[in-house]
C-alpha cells in the first residue's frame, strides 16, 4: 500500500480537494466510510454551487487536510454559524455567536482611532 492510500483523515479535519472536473471543493469530514480510504464531506464551499451544503463522498487521497487553527475570521464564523443553525446544535451556535459578537466588537475597536491623543 502506497503512503498517500494510508493518509489518515479524522472525523471533524477541515479538507480540500479538486473534483475531476476541476472544482474546488471546501469542507469538514462528517463520517468515515466501510469502505476502505472513503470519507463523507460536509461540503461548505465549491466552484460547483450544487454541491454546497450537502454531503459527499471521496477517497481521501484527493484530500488536503487543512492545519488547525485556533481563530476564525468574522466571515469563517458566519459561516459556521450558518451550519449550527442548519444542524439544530444550540450550543454550538451559543459558543459561535459569542465568539462572533466578541471578535466584532474588538474588531470595530481597532478600527475606531481616538484623535485627541495624537500630537
Amino acid at each position: 500500500m502506497r503512503a498517500e492510500e494510508r493518509k489518515q483523515v479524522n472525523v471533524g479535519d477541515w479538507v480540500k480537494l479538486q473534483s475531476n472536473k476541476g472544482e474546488r471543493i471546501h469542507g469538514f469530514v462528517e463520517k468515515q466510510l466501510e469502505e476502505e480510504n472513503r470519507v463523507q464531506i460536509r461540503v461548505i464551499a465549491s466552484d460547483n454551487h450544487l454541491l454546497t451544503n450537502h454531503s459527499i463522498q471521496v477517497h481521501v487521497v484527493k484530500l488536503q487536510v487543512e492545519p488547525d487553527s485556533k481563530y476564525y475570521t468574522l466571515g469563517e464564523l458566519e459561516q459556521l454559524i450558518d451550519l449550527a443553525l442548519q444542524t439544530n446544535d444550540k450550543a454550538w451556535f451559543d459558543a459561535l455567536s459569542d465568539q462572533y459578537n466578541y471578535l466584532k466588537k474588538e474588531t470595530e475597536a481597532k478600527r475606531h482611532i481616538d484623535y485627541t491623543q495624537v500630537n
